[in-house]
């Protein structure tokens, strides 16, 4: 039987080519079990303000989250950040986020947004994440792993995918490359509200 499979790191509010590769596939896999990267999408995106100009909403972590890994991470201690990206939010986009930030962890925090916009969306993909499927490897390894383990007969990777996989792990399955087709590549909060 058929299985197309998307593997994605959870990110903060994620684009909408993220949402539409998330789309094309039977079952998201949410890479949660590997490092989390400093300044990358993991804790932030970008949105436009009411100026038109291009501002980040940004949740501060734990001082040492690159030694950690992405389903580890925890927010900062300092609440006070809440209020600010709550009143960022509220005032440049008349959306209240509340939700969204009422969690201690990172991955909570992405995973309330990224259901958020699966749910404006219409998108019913099952979703699952990397850690509960016990596999390890590295890399191209660990993806092909979790495509073995869940039966995957396709694998849609993201168009950068080409750079980085090696296809030699991904005996039997199917890679497609699949490429968005955005207006913009800011935060998907940007897009629906």
């Amino acid at each position: 039987m058929a299985l197309k499979v998307t593997i994605h790191q959870p990110e903060h509010f994620p684009y909408m080519g993220f949402f539409q590769k998330v789309q094309a596939a039977e079952l998201f896999v949410i890479l949660d079990n590997v490092n989390y990267r400093k300044n990358y999408f993991q804790n932030r995106n970008k949105i436009k303000n009411l100026n038109g100009d291009d501002e980040w909403i940004t949740v501060p972590v734990e001082k040492k989250a690159t030694s950690k890994n992405i389903n580890e991470v925890q927010t900062s201690l300092d609440s006070y950040w809440k209020v600010k990206i709550l009143k960022k939010i509220k005032n440049n986009l008349n959306f209240d986020a509340s939700f969204i930030y009422c969690h201690k962890k990172l991955i909570d925090i992405n995973m309330a947004s990224i259901n958020w916009a699966m749910s404006k969306l219409h998108m019913d993909q099952k979703t699952i994440f990397a850690s509960s499927l016990n596999v390890s490897g590295q890399k191209s390894e660990l993806l092909a792993n979790i495509l073995k383990k869940v039966g995957a007969t396709e694998y849609i990777s993201g168009p950068s995918g080409r750079d980085y996989l090696d296809m030699s792990f991904f005996k039997n399955i199917e890679v497609t490359f699949f490429e968005p087709k955005v207006e913009n590549h800011y935060s998907c909060l940007y897009n629906l509200v």
